[in-house]
C-alpha cells in the first residue's frame, strides 16, 4: 500500500518542480527528505548535513553530508531538472530504508548509520536514536509516521508492519546526484575502507566519484529487479520517458579508482537494463562502469585502467539475430599507463553451447589471425574432438600497445529443428587491471628490467595490498629479489594474489616459502621457460599457503619430476591447478587423478544444455569443482610426460633446464646457442581450448648474439619424436593418414600444423619457412645454413589449410581426449669448420690416436676461404679417421669435390648430412663406410651423377633422404644396403632413371617417391618385402607401372597413389596382403587397370601388445547403432578410396578379402564400368560407402543378408551420378541409407528377363492364375493360392537371388481400389515341390472388414529386385457372405406311414451365396434316429423308419438346417410332429368309431399344446432373423463409412457396390482422418441409418 502512495506523492510533487534556465537549476529547491512523510520524522538538519553527528559531513554520512546536493548546502538539495526524478526516487527508497530501521527497536548508532547508507561505524547523537525508536515497543509516534504506514499498523498491527518490511525492502541501492552529493558518501571518509555489508568499495556498490549509477539486486532469485518500489521498467514509465537520461553528462572517472565490485547476478541484471535503454546505452561512451556491458562489432570504448566486461544470453533476443554475433571492447589507458605494461585478464566464466571464441589483442588490431599481436584465444562449445563447454578462472596477459588492447567475442549460434536462430547458453564475465610491478622496475635492454627501491608498504601483519607481480624482469631467483627489495624481505603474504610471469632467466623460486598467505586471489607463476625446480617442493610451499586461493597456474615453466601424493590435499583446496608445459614432469599419475578421469569425462562428454544460473550470487562449490576438473586433468596431461616412467625418460639421474617447451599465446621463448624442445600433442590438439604459442626466436639484429653466433652459422636439428596434427578433427591422433603427410585434401587436413624454421629479413618481413616438418613420423635431421642477411630465426609450429575439397565420412561416434605423442629436438647454433688448416687441426685435437676415432661431430660449410687459408677440395684430413662419434655435416662448400682422404672411415654413430656442395663430383670416399648410427642426407649436390662407393654401406638407423640431386641417374652405389630404420625419401630428383637398391628388403616407416620426372618403375627393389610405414608415389610423370615390388607383402602405414601422368597399371603387387591404414589411388589420369590379388585387409592395423596410452578419455555409447566392438574403435577410422582416375577400367579386389576401413571411396572414375563392388560393402567394418559418378550399372542386392541384414556394419551408400543403377530397395533393408541422384534408381532394370511361372516353365495346359474361393463367410480375411516363379536371367546370386511376389485387391478385375500392390510377407509353399504358394490377406488389425455381398479379385504379381516383373494374374472372384441363410419363409412338411415310410419336403431357404446342401434329421421325440444330406438344389427326401422304432402313439418330427455356399449354416426348421398313418387294416365300425373319437379327442389335445410350441418358436424364429438381418445392415452401414463409399438416401449400403478404400475420386473419401464406432440410444436412429448411412 506505501509504495502506491509513494508514487502518487512523486507524480504530485514532481510537477512543483520548474526549470530555470538562468539558474540551471529548480525554481523550488525543496528538501526531498520532505516529500514523503507528513511530519518530516527524518530531521533536516541532523540528516542533509552540516553537523559533526551522524548525518554530518565528516560523520557517518560522508558525501559531503548531504542526500544531494553540495558540501555546503545543508539539507537543501540544488539538482539539475534533468536529474531531478532520479533525486526523487532515489530519496524514495532511502526514505524506506530509514522507515524499516524506524519500526526496529533501538539499537547502536552504527546500525542506524548503515542503514541510512552511510559507512562510518562512530557518530553519535540523541536525535538518531530517537528517531530510530519511531516503531519500537518502548516509543511509538505514531503521528509521525506516513500516511501509508499508519494505515498498515491499523490494519495489521506494529509488529507485523515491522516483521514485513525487514523482509521485503530492496537490500541495496545508490545513486549520485551531482559532484558532491553521493548519497552513500565516500568522500570524506577519513580511511576509505570498505564498510558495506556486501563489500563493496565505499558505497552501496559503486566507488568515489563514479556517474549515476544504478546497483539493482533481487530479493528473491526469481524476482524481478526493482528500483524502490517500481520494477525498472515501471519506474521508467513513470517518469514520463526517461528522456532525461539523455542530456546526463556524468564525472569522468579517476584512473587510480577499481570499478565498483559487483556479483555475478547485478552484472547479469546491469546488463540486461542497458540492452534495452537507449538513454544509458548513450552514456557508455562515457562511463566506463557501463561500457563493458554493451556488445556491438564496431567497437566500445572502455577508458579505463582497470574494469569488468560481462555479456550473456539473458540480453538476446532471436528476432533481428542473424547466424552469429561478434563484440568487440577497446580497452583504452592514459598515457600513465606506458606501452608493455602487462594488463592481467582474469576469465572468470566463458562458458557457451554454440561454438564460441574469445581473443585478446595487444594495440588496435583485432581479427589478426597470424603475427604476434594476439595473446588470448579460446575455443568453447564446439564439435571437436576436444572441445568443451565452458572455462572459469583463466588467466591472460596481454601488453599494452598504443595505449589500447582489444578484446573480442565471437559467438556462432545454431538452430533448433523449427529453423529458430538459438541465442540461448553463453555468457561472458571476465576483469582487467593493468598490472603494476610491485616491486618496481626499472627499464632496461630489450624490456628487461631491474628492481627499483620500494614504495609499497605492507601492513603491520607483513601482507602486501593488492597483488605481488613481478613480469619482464631480468631477475634470476627469488631470493635475489630479497635481497634487493626491503619490501619482499618483509613480505609475509598479499592481498589479492601473486604473479610471476614472463621472466626469460627466472630460474628458482627458492626463498617463496616466507610468502605463507593469500587472502583471495589466484597464483600464477607461468611463462619463466628457466624455472627449474623439482615439482614436490613447489607443491610442499603451496600446501602450506592459508587463505582463499581460486586458481593456481604453474604453467610453461620447467619444472620436473613425478608430481608427489600432497597435490591431491592441494586439489581439495583449490579445484582448478595448471601444470601444463612443464615438459620434464613424469611418472605415475597422483592417486587422486585416476577417478578423477571419470569424473571429467562426464563434465567433458555430457551434452546437458547449458544451465544459466546468473541469477544466483555464488557459484555452487559443488558445480565450480566439477567444472574445473576437466582443467586441471588437463593441466596433468598436457605439455609434460605425465604417465611416462622417469627412468624411461632418463630424467631421474638430472633433469635438463636446457629443455623449453610452448609459451602461452603471444610469447616466445629465447633461443641459447643449444638446447632441446618438447611440446606434446595433447596441448597442441587442445588449441580448441585454451590457444598457446610454441615459437622460439633468435633475434640477430641483437648485437651480442650476433658476435657469439658469427655470420657462418649452422642451424642443425635433431629430432627424437615429432607430432604435429594432419588429420584436423577427421580421426584421432592422425590415424586416417598413419601419421603420414601426404600433402593431399583428399586425406590431410582441412588444417595442417607444422613444425617450421621461419626467417626474417628485409625481403622477407612476413617471414619465410625455410623448413617445415609435420606428422607423426620421424624426420631426417637437417642442417641450416643461417644466412647472414636473416634478422630474426624463430622454430615455430605454424597451421596451414589444404585446398577445400569436402569428404563425406562417416563420423565417429568416440570422442576422446588423446594424448598421441610428441614432439622433441635438439637444436644447436654451430660456428663450421671452413678451412683445411682448421679442419685438420680439429681432426688431430680429437682423435683418439689408437683407435682413429673422433669423439666430435664435424661441420664442414662456408668453406670458401680465398686468403686465410687452404680451400677445403677433398677430406683428405680425414685419412686416419675410423669413426666419427656425432655427426658428419658437409655443406654450402662450393670448392669441394670429393670424398678422397675418408676411405678409413667405417662407422659414423650419428648422421652424415651432405648438402647444397655444387661442385662434389664424387662420394668414393666413402667406400669403407658400413653403418651410420643416423640418418645418409643427400640433399642439392647437383653435379653428383651416381654414389658409387657407398657399396659397402649395409644399414642406416635413421633415414635415407635423397632430394633435389640434379644431375644423379642412379641410386645402384646403395645396392648394399639392406635396411633402412626410418624413412626412404627419394624426391625431386630429375634424372634419376632407376632405384636400384637391390639388397634392401626393410624400410622401417615410409617409403616416399616424389617428383622425379624420368623415373619409370621401382626397378631394384625386388627384395623389399615390408614397409613400416606409409607408401607414398606422387608426380613421377613418367612411373608407368610398380615393377620392382612384386614381393611386397605388408604396408604398416597408408598406400597412396596420386597424380602420375604415366601411370597405366598397377598389376604387379601380387603378394601384397596388408595394408594397415588408408589406400588410396586418386588423380592418374592414364591408370586403366589396379589388381590386388592376394589382399586380405585393408584399413586394419596390426595388433600391439603395448598399452593404449592414447585413450585418456573414451565415450561410452549405450546407444550405438553398430554391434560389433571392434566398429566404435578409431583403429578402423580409414579411407579405402579409388577417384579422379579418368580411364580406370578394372578394379579386382578378390572376395576373400577380409576386411575394410569405415569408409570406402570409389568416386569419379566415369570408365570405371559393369555391377556395383557390392561384396566389398559388406566386408567387416565398413560404415559408409560413396561411389559416386562412375559408369555402374545393375540393381542394388539389398535382398542379401551381407549388405542389408542387421548385423552388418554399413549403413550409407550413394551411388549418384550412376545412370545405370536400377531396381528397387527391398523392404526388409530398414538399416541401410541409399542415395541415388541422377541414376535409373527405383525404376526397373533394362534387358533383364524377367520370372517365368512355374506351369509355363513345364509347358503344362493349365494357366497360371489366382485361386480363391468363389463365396467366403470371413469377412477380415481373404484366402488364395497361385503358381511359384522362376528366375530367367544369369546374374550374380548377390545381385539377384530370388523372386519376391506381390498382390493388390479390387471390386473389379485388375482394379487395386480396396487393397494397393503390397509385397507380400510369411506365405508358404503348399507342396514340398515348391510349387504353388497359399497366402491369406488378413485386414483384422485394421479394425476394417470386407462388404457383405460385394466381390473381390485377386491380382498377384511377382518380380526380381531389378524392378523386373511378370503380367499379373487375378482371380475369378470373391463374394464375401457373411450372413447365415435366411429362414423367415423356410417350411419343412413331414409325412409318416405306419409302415415305417416317410417323406420330407422343405422350402423357403435364402441366402446370398445359395444353398450349397441340407442336412435333415429325423427325430423321435428329442434323439435323431436319421440324418440325411442332400444338395442344395433339392427339396425333399424318402426314408424308412426301422420298425423298432415304430410303437402305437409315436410322434416324429424332421428337422432341415441349410448351408450356404459360404460355409454358413441357418437355424433349424422343424416340420409338425406326426404319428404314423395305419396303411389300409379292416376293423370293426365300433372299434373304427371309438378310436377315432379317442384319436380326435387326443389330436385335439396335443394338436393345440404343439401348436401353442410351434407357434412360439416360430414367432421366435421370425424375431431372431430379423434382429440378425437388422444387425448386418447397422454392421454393413458402419463399414460403408468406414471404407468411404457413399449412399443415397432410402438405400442400404449393402446395396450399393463398395468403391474403395484408397479411391480419391471418391467425394466423401477421407483417408487420412481416423474413424470411431459410435454406438447410440438416440431415438429413431436405427430408422436414420437405414434411411441414410453416411448420415449415420
Amino acid at each position: 500500500g506505501s509504495s502506491q502512495s509513494r508514487r502518487e506523492q512523486m507524480r504530485e510533487e514532481s510537477r512543483k518542480w520548474e526549470y530555470d534556465p538562468e539558474r540551471d537549476s529548480v525554481s523550488k529547491p525543496v528538501s526531498v527528505e520532505s516529500m514523503f512523510s507528513d511530519n518530516n520524522i527524518f530531521n533536516n538538519n541532523n540528516r542533509g548535513g552540516g553537523s559533526n553527528t551522524a548525518g554530518g559531513s565528516n560523520a557517518a554520512g560522508g558525501g559531503g553530508g548531504n542526500g544531494g546536493g553540495s558540501a555546503t548546502q545543508g539539507s537543501q538539495t540544488a539538482v539539475s531538472p534533468s536529474v531531478n526524478p532520479i533525486a526523487q526516487m532515489a530519496q524514495v527508497d532511502l526514505n524506506r530504508d530509514q522507515e524499516k530501521k524506524k519500526i526496529e527497536e533501538a539499537g547502536p548508532v552504527a546500525d542506524l548509520a548503515q542503514a541510512a547508507g552511510r559507512r562510518d561505524e562512530g557518530g553519535n547523537g540523541a536525535t538518531d536514536v530517537e528517531d530510530a525508536a519511531v516503531l519500537s515497543s518502548d516509543v511509538v509516534d505514531y503521528n509521525k509516521l506516513a500516511p501509508s504506514i499508519q494505515t498498515a499498523v491499523d490494519q495489521y498491527g506494529r509488529e507485523r508492519v515491522r516483521e514485513e518490511l525487514m523482509e521485503t525492502f530492496v537490500k541495496e541501492f545508490f545513486m549520485q546526484t551531482g559532484p558532491g552529493g553521493d548519497p552513500g558518501g565516500s568522500d570524506n571518509n577519513p580511511k576509505a575502507s570498505d564498510n558495506n555489508s556486501d563489500g563493496s568499495d565505499n558505497n552501496s556498490g559503486g566507488s568515489d566519484n563514479i556517474p549515476a549509477e544504478l546497483v539493482l539486486v533481487m530479493e528473491e532469485e526469481d524476482q524481478e529487479p526493482t528500483l524502490g518500489s517500481l520494477t525498472f521498467e515501471e519506474f521508467f514509465a513513470e517518469v514520463e520517458g526517461g528522456d532525461f537520461l539523455a542530456s546526463f553528462q556524468p564525472e569522468i572517472p579517476l584512473w587510480d579508482k577499481p570499478p565498483p565490485t559487483l556479483t555475478r547476478k547485478q552484472k547479469s541484471v546491469r546488463s540486461r537494463q542497458l540492452s534495452g535503454l537507449g538513454p544509458l546505452q548513450a552514456r557508455t561512451s562515457t562511463d566506463p562502469t557501463l561500457a563493458g556491458f554493451v556488445c556491438s562489432s564496431d567497437g566500445v570504448s572502455i577508458p579505463a585502467a582497470q574494469g569488468y566486461i560481462f555479456f550473456d544470453s539473458n540480453v538476446m533476443g532471436t528476432s533481428g539475430v542473424g547466424s552469429g554475433i561478434s563484440c568487440v571492447w577497446l580497452l583504452d589507458f592514459p598515457e600513465t599507463v606506458p606501452d608493455g605494461t602487462v594488463v592481467g585478464i582474469n576469465v572468470k566464466r566463458f562458458a557457451s553451447k554454440s561454438p564460441a571464441t574469445l581473443t585478446a589483442f595487444s594495440g588496435t588490431q583485432a581479427c589478426m589471425e597470424q603475427g604476434d599481436s594476439k595473446f588470448l584465444e579460446l575455443h568453447i562449445g564446439g564439435q571437436g574432438l576436444t572441445s568443451v563447454r565452458s572455462v572459469r578462472e583463466l588467466y591472460a596477459f596481454v601488453p599494452v600497445a598504443d595505449s589500447s588492447i582489444v578484446v573480442q567475442f565471437d559467438i556462432q549460434f545454431e538452430q533448433t529443428e523449427e529453423n529458430v536462430v538459438d541465442t540461448s547458453g553463453f555468457e561472458l564475465d571476465l576483469t582487467y587491471s593493468s598490472m603494476q610491478q610491485r616491486p618496481r622496475l626499472a627499464e632496461g635492454d630489450k624490456g628487461r628490467r631491474s628492481l627499483l627501491e620500494d614504495e609499497a608498504e605492507l601492513r603491520e601483519d607483513g601482507v602486501l595490498s593488492g597483488w605481488m607481480t613481478l613480469y619482464g624482469s631480468n631477475e634470476t631467483s627469488f631470493r635475489g629479489i630479497e635481497s634487493k627489495s626491503g619490501l619482499i624481505a618483509a613480505m609475509t603474504g598479499t592481498e589479492k594474489g601473486v604473479f610471476i610471469i614472463n621472466n626469460q632467466d627466472f630460474e628458482s623460486l627458492d626463498g617463496i616459502e616466507r610468502i605463507k598467505t593469500i587472502e583471495k586471489g589466484p597464483i600464477v607463476i607461468s611463462n619463466n621457460p628457466r624455472l627449474h625446480m623439482p615439482i614436490n617442493e613447489v607443491i610442499d610451499w603451496l600446501n602450506g599457503v592459508d587463505g582463499d586461493i581460486y586458481s593456481i597456474d604453474l604453467s610453461f615453466n620447467d619444472l620436473y619430476g613425478q608430481i608427489p601424493e600432497s597435490y591431491c590435499d592441494l586439489l581439495e583446496k583449490v579445484p582448478k591447478i595448471d601444470l601444463s608445459q612443464n615438459i620434464n614432469l613424469c611418472g605415475e599419475l597422483p592417486s587422486c587423478m585416476k577417478p578423477l578421469k571419470d569424473a571429467a569425462k562426464d563434465v567433458y562428454l555430457e551434452d546437458d544444455d547449458y544451465e544459466d544460473d546468473s541469477d544466483g550470487d555464488e557459484d555452487d562449490e559443488e558445480e565450480l569443482n566439477e567444472e574445473t576438473q576437466l582443467h586441471s586433468l588437463m593441466g596433468l596431461w598436457a605439455g609434460n610426460n605425465v604417465g611416462e616412467s622417469c627412468d624411461l625418460l632418463n630424467l631421474t639421474s638430472g633433469f635438463s633446464d636446457d629443455t623449453i617447451g610452448c609459451s602461452p599465446l603471444g610469447y616466445r621463448a629465447d633461443l641459447k646457442n643449444q638446447g632441446a624442445i618438447e611440446f606434446s600433442s595433447l596441448y597442441i590438439e587442445t588449441q580448441e581450448f585454451k590457444d598457446s604459442s610454441c615459437v622460439w626466436s633468435l633475434d640477430r639484429m641483437d648485437k651480442m648474439q650476433r658476435a657469439r653466433l658469427g655470420d657462418r652459422s649452422i642451424l642443425i636439428l635433431h629430432f627424437d619424436a615429432l607430432y604435429t596434427s594432419i588429420n584436423g578433427g577427421q580421426a584421432l591422433c592422425n590415424d586416417l593418414s598413419s601419421g603420414h603427410n601426404f600433402d593431399s585434401a583428399l586425406i590431410n587436413g582441412p588444417l595442417i600444423d607444422m613444425f617450421a624454421v621461419t626467417a626474417y629479413n628485409e625481403t622477407y618481413k612476413r617471414g619465410n619457412d625455410i623448413y617445415t616438418a609435420s606428422g607423426s613420423e620421424l624426420p631426417a635431421p637437417m642442417a641450416i645454413y643461417v644466412n647472414p642477411s636473416f634478422d630474426r630465426l624463430r622454430l615455430q609450429l605454424i597451421q596451414k589449410s589444404t585446398s577445400p575439397l569436402e569428404l563425406d565420412l562417416y563420423e565417429p561416434s568416440n570422442r576422446a581426449i588423446q594424448q598421441c605423442g610428441g614432439t622433441s629436438l635438439k637444436y644447436a647454433f654451430v660456428e663450421p669448420i671452413s678451412t683445411l688448416e682448421d679442419l685438420t687441426s680439429f681432426v688431430a685435437k680429437y682423435r683418439n690416436t689408437v683407435t682413429g676415432e673422433v669423439g666430435r661431430s664435424i661441420v664442414v660449410a662456408s668453406c670458401n676461404a680465398t686468403g686465410n687459408g687452404t680451400k677445403i677440395e677433398d677430406l683428405s684430413a680425414l685419412e686416419s679417421v675410423t669413426k666419427i662419434k656425432g655427426d658428419l655435416i658437409v655443406m654450402n662448400c662450393p670448392t669441394l669435390r670429393s670424398f678422397a682422404g675418408a676411405e678409413k672411415l667405417l662407422n659414423v654413430t650419428d648422421s652424415v648430412m651432405v648438402q647444397m656442395n655444387g661442385e662434389l663430383k664424387d662420394v668414393s670416399g666413402l667406400s669403407s663406410l658400413r653403418a651410420v648410427g643416423g640418418s645418409l642426407v643427400l640433399i642439392g649436390n647437383n653435379k653428383l651423377r651416381k654414389l658409387s662407393g657407398l657399396e659397402n654401406l649395409r644399414s642406416i638407423a635413421g633415414s635415407l633422404k635423397i632430394e633435389t640431386m640434379g644431375q644423379l641417374v642412379s641410386l645402384r652405389g646403395l645396392a648394399g644396403l639392406e635396411s633402412v630404420g626410418n624413412n626412404v625419401i627419394i624426391k625431386s630428383n630429375p634424372l634419376l632413371i632407376e632405384v636400384g637398391m637391390v639388397s634392401l628388403h626393410h624400410i622401417g616407416t615410409s617409403l616416399v617417391i616424389r617428383y622425379n620426372k624420368v623415373l619409370g618403375s621401382f626397378s631394384g627393389l625386388e627384395m623389399l618385402m615390408q614397409i613400416g610405414g606409409s607408401l607414398d608415389v606422387q608426380v613421377n610423370e613418367k612411373l608407368s607401372n610398380f615393377t620392382g615390388l612384386e614381393n611386397l607383402l605388408r604396408v604398416n602405414g597408408s598406400f597412396g597413389v596420386f597424380t602420375n601422368k604415366g601411370l597405366e597399371k598397377i598389376t604387379q603387387l601380387q603378394k601384397l596382403e596388408h595394408v594397415a591404414g588408408s589406400f588410396l589411388i586418386a588423380s592418374n589420369p592414364v591408370l586403366e587397370t589396379v589388381e590386388l590379388p592376394a589382399i586380405k585387409s585393408i584399413g586394419s592395423p596390426p595388433p600391439s601388445s603395448a598399452p593404449n596410452r592414447r585413450k585418456l578419455l573414451l565415450k561410452d555409447d549405450d546407444d550405438t547403432k553398430y554391434p560389433e566392438d571392434d566398429v566404435g574403435d578409431e583403429s578402423s577410422n580409414h579411407l579405402f578410396a579409388i577417384e579422379f582416375n579418368e580411364n580406370l577400367r578394372s578394379l579386382a579386389i578378390p572376395e576373400s578379402i577380409e576386411r575394410l576401413p569405415w569408409n570406402v571411396l570409389i568416386t569419379r572414375n566415369p570408365a570405371l564400368s559393369g555391377f556395383v563392388p557390392w561384396d566389398l560393402l559388406s566386408k567387416k567394418n565398413v560404415v559408409s560407402a560413396i561411389l559416386t559418378g562412375n559408369n555402374y550399372t545393375g540393381p542394388i542386392p539389398t535382398q542379401d543378408p551381407d549388405l542389408c541384414g542387421s548385423s552388418t556394419t554399413i549403413r550409407y551408400i550413394d551411388v549418384s551420378g550412376n545412370q545405370g543403377i536400377c531396381g528397387f530397395v527391398s523392404e526388409d533393408c530398414e538399416y541401410l541409407n541409399i542415395e541415388g541422384e541422377d541414376t535409373s534408381f527405383g525404376e526397373p532394370c533394362d534387358g533383364i528377363e524377367p520370372p517365368m511361372c512355374f506351369k509355363k516353365e513345364l509347358n503344362s495346359e493349365e494357366t497360371c492364375t489366382v485361386l480363391a474361393r468363389k463365396f467366403d463367410s470371413k469377412p477380415t480375411k481373404l484366402e488364395f493360392m497361385f503358381p511359384t516363379y522362376r528366375l530367367q536371367d544369369e546374374m550374380p546370386k548377390n545381385l539377384n537371388a530370388s523372386i519376391r511376389y506381390r498382390f493388390s485387391v479390387g471390386t473389379k478385375q485388375g482394379e487395386d481400389n480396396v487393397q494397393p500392390m503390397t509385397e507380400m510377407k510369411d506365405y508358404e509353399f503348399v507342396d514340398e515341390n515348391k510349387t504353388s504358394i497359399r497366402y491369406t490377406w488378413d485386414i483384422t488389425d485394421r479394425h476394417m472388414s470386407l462388404m457383405n455381398g460385394q466381390t473381390y479379385f485377386v491380382t498377384v504379381n511377382a518380380f526380381d529386385i531389378t524392378g523386373v516383373s511378370v503380367p499379373n494374374i487375378t482371380s475369378n472372384g470373391t463374394t464375401i457372405d457373411s450372413s447365415a441363410p435366411k429362414v423367415t419363409n423356410a417350411k419343412v412338411v413331414l409325412e409318416a406311414r405306419e409302415n415305417g415310410d416317410y417323406s420330407v419336403k422343405w422350402g423357403g431357404f435364402e441366402s446370398l451365396s445359395g444353398i450349397r446342401r441340407y442336412r435333415m434329421t429325423l427325430r423321435e421325440g428329442k434323439n435323431a434316429i436319421d440324418e440325411i444330406t442332400v444338395p442344395g438344389d433339392k427339396t425333399s427326401l424318402d426314408g424308412v423308419i426301422e420298425a423298432s422304432k415304430l410303437k402305437n402313439g409315436t410322434m416324429f418330427t424332421a428337422e432341415v438346417i441349410g448351408v450356404s455356399k459360404a460355409n454358413l449354416t441357418s437355424p433349424k426348421v422343424l416340420s409338425l410332429a406326426v404319428i404314423p398313418i395305419p396303411n389300409g387294416k379292416k376293423t370293426s365300425s365300433s372299434t373304427i368309431a371309438g378310436v377315432v373319437v379317442g384319436v380326435l379327442i387326443a389330436c385335439a389335445l396335443i394338436g393345440g399344446v404343439c401348436a401353442y410350441f410351434v407357434l412360439r418358436h416360430l414367432r421366435r424364429q421370425r424375431e431372431k432373423a430379423k434382429e440378425e438381418d437388422w444387425l448386418r445392415r447397422l454392421n454393413s452401414s458402419v463399414y460403408t463409412f468406414l471404407q468411404g463409399t457413399g449412399t443415397q438416401a432410402g438405400k442400404l449400403s449393402y446395396d450399393e457396390a463398395s468403391v474403395c478404400l484408397t479411391n480419391d475420386d471418391s467425394k466423401d473419401s477421407d483417408n487420412s482422418k481416423d474413424c470411431v464406432f459410435i454406438f447410440t440410444d438416440i431415438q429413431s436412429s436405427t430408422e436414420l441409418c437405414e434411411q441414410d448411412a453416411d448420415a449415420y
